[in-house]
């Protein structure tokens, strides 16, 4: 079990954060090995796979499936944009180097001269992310934002409810808020003290089920605390996102229109139902309807399903639906 301490300063320094293109592109190396997130990330896996460059098996090499992985990788902070963090990342001092690759269980003969700091290799280095990223996230660059997007945005919720401490409550079904720890179940026991540096709490595609921390332990900026999004990634990387054509004409109507707009920025059922004037029955078969046409996807936060748009749905919703009532059959 992980254990992370907070002083009332750490609170008051947590925050949430959108995506960055540099920390789910290295969380997607440990993701592409594992079988994590099974059904959702299955067809992402395969076509990555099928078009993995030669250069990313030192990525491979870095970013084990489980244990310590070299969080260099990450050295771009949370504004900083994708040149900028490949840049830190060249940079990284030796020193940080050696302690870090020494950590990892194997490393590879080819992976020496990083080791040592080599300038060469390092710059290789930094040209296997820019191949891998083509390869594995660009593709899917829009998706995966507009998941993080939404997480973000119901998150952000939950803090103008309940602060901080409701949402570190409710993080993860791998988490446990109790007076000032926050635990996070994981096979390694330590204590992390924030002491101060804060908290950033980051939502993940590519994490895993269970949240990953990045201590930043140079001292350079807070914490990172990466945990899965609750909607269905996969969901989102079918090439025909719409298998069920029928269930698309049954989006004619205003009141399910409504409820597409309305899973925007993530909505509960309740929630759902509150905005839309209905039960909340019949709010969640509208909602089963945008789902088996691929406009919304469905998680789970604890006990509550939560509705997301998906960019299928944003791209409906943005075109105007004719009003004509020969066009137009409401639904009953």
């Amino acid at each position: 079990m992980l254990h992370i301490r907070f002083t009332g300063h750490d609170l008051a320094r947590t925050r949430l954060s959108g995506a960055h293109p540099l920390w789910e592109t290295v969380l997607s190396v440990r993701a592409l090995r594992t079988r994590s997130g099974r059904g959702m990330l299955d067809g992402w896996r395969a076509r990555t796979r099928a078009r993995l460059p030669r250069s990313s098996r030192i990525l491979m090499a870095l970013c084990p499936a489980e244990g310590p992985f070299a969080e260099f990788l990450m050295r771009g902070g949370e504004d900083q944009g994708w040149n900028e963090s490949i840049e830190a990342i060249v940079s990284t001092p030796g020193d940080r180097l050696a302690r870090e690759l020494s950590a990892l269980p194997r490393l590879p003969v080819h992976a020496e001269p990083l080791a040592a700091g080599d300038p060469a290799a390092l710059r290789e280095l930094g040209d296997a992310l820019r191949d891998y990223r083509c390869a594995a996230i660009t593709p899917y660059w829009d998706r995966i934002q507009s998941r993080i997007d939404v997480e973000r945005s119901f998150r952000l919720r939950t803090v103008a409810r309940g602060g901080v401490e409701l949402l570190l409550s409710t993080l993860s079904a791998d988490t446990r808020w109790d007076a000032g720890v926050l635990e996070v179940r994981c096979p390694e026991s330590r204590t992390v003290k924030l002491d101060g540096r804060g908290l950033v709490l980051a939502p993940s595609v590519f994490c895993g089920r269970r949240p990953v921390l990045l201590e930043n332990r140079d001292g350079h900026g807070p914490a990172v605390l990466f945990f899965p999004t609750f909607t269905d990634f996969g969901a989102a990387l079918h090439d025909h996102p719409c298998e069920r054509p029928d269930a698309l004409s049954a989006l004619l109507g205003t009141t399910r229109a409504a409820a597409l707009c309305g899973a925007a920025d993530g909505t509960t059922t309740t929630e759902l139902a509150r905005r839309l004037g209905v039960t909340p029955a019949t709010a969640s078969e509208h909602a089963k309807v945008l789902r088996e046409a691929g406009l919304i996807t469905t998680g789970r936060v604890g006990r509550q399903a939560v509705h997301a748009i998906t960019p299928l749905g944003v791209a409906l919703s943005r075109r105007p639906v004719p009003a004509s009532p020969q066009r137009v059959r409401p639904v009953p």
